[in-house]
């Protein structure tokens, strides 16, 4: 793959990530969402393909004719840029494991990512028994969670309603919501309001066998 230029995450290359990045699309379907031609949407798709963000594949779907052309997110990465006072940086990571999960957290505010932070490091076993993790609201004195696992007993009795301190000596509460995956098929197939407003709002911080993802995708598919 070539080093990512910053001119593919720019302007109508960019645009086209975002929309890929939230679900696979053809270039037909692209250029309508982003009110374009399809030949400019195609000609921007090659350049993105040759640095290697995104993919063809065809289409399951039964149409007469040839075989639908759908792009897909190829990689997942964070392009960085850093300056400080002496220092000013550029750099690409690759979106994966734990380092993943930190660059989710940058993305909320630096208090909540420091106590879901801490959190994760003092109470690593949870990484191991769930699924995924996601952030959902924060609150002056909390912050709530919401966890898919196998070990719903387990976390609720063991990871939910603990305090943390930051270097302040200032606490908040991690407050974990946490269901198995029968129950998150069953609320959503029942349309039930919770877990529709939960997987509409809910943040992803750990996830990663997709899992989230998939259930927000079929929440969206409703």
């Amino acid at each position: 793959m070539q080093d990512i230029s910053e001119e593919i995450l720019c302007n109508s290359k960019w645009l086209i990530i975002k929309e890929i990045a939230q679900k696979t699309q053809s270039a037909s379907e692209l250029a309508t969402v982003l009110k374009t031609s399809v030949s400019n949407v195609i000609q921007q798709l090659k350049l993105i393909e040759a640095y290697g963000l995104v993919r063809k594949e065809k289409s399951t779907e039964k149409n007469i004719g040839k075989p639908k052309i759908n792009y897909a997110l190829n990689q997942e990465f964070v392009y960085a840029l850093m300056v400080n006072q002496g220092r000013a940086e550029k750099k690409y990571f690759k979106s994966e494991g734990i380092s993943k999960m930190m660059f989710n957290l940058l993305f909320l505010s630096s208090d909540d990512a420091y106590y879901i932070m801490k959190f994760s490091i003092k109470y690593e076993e949870i990484l191991k028994k769930c699924k995924a993790i996601g952030f959902i609201k924060s609150t002056r004195d909390s912050i709530e969670l919401f966890v898919i696992t196998d070990h719903v007993d387990e976390i609720r009795a063991k990871f939910s309603n603990l305090f943390i301190e930051d270097l302040n000596g200032k606490t908040k509460k991690i407050i974990n919501w946490s269901h198995n995956d029968f129950e998150i098929n069953d609320g959503l197939d029942r349309g039930d309001k919770y877990f529709m407003d939960m997987l509409k709002n809910v943040q992803v911080i750990h996830d990663p066998g997709n899992v989230l993802i998939r259930y927000k995708a079929k929440r969206e598919n409703i």
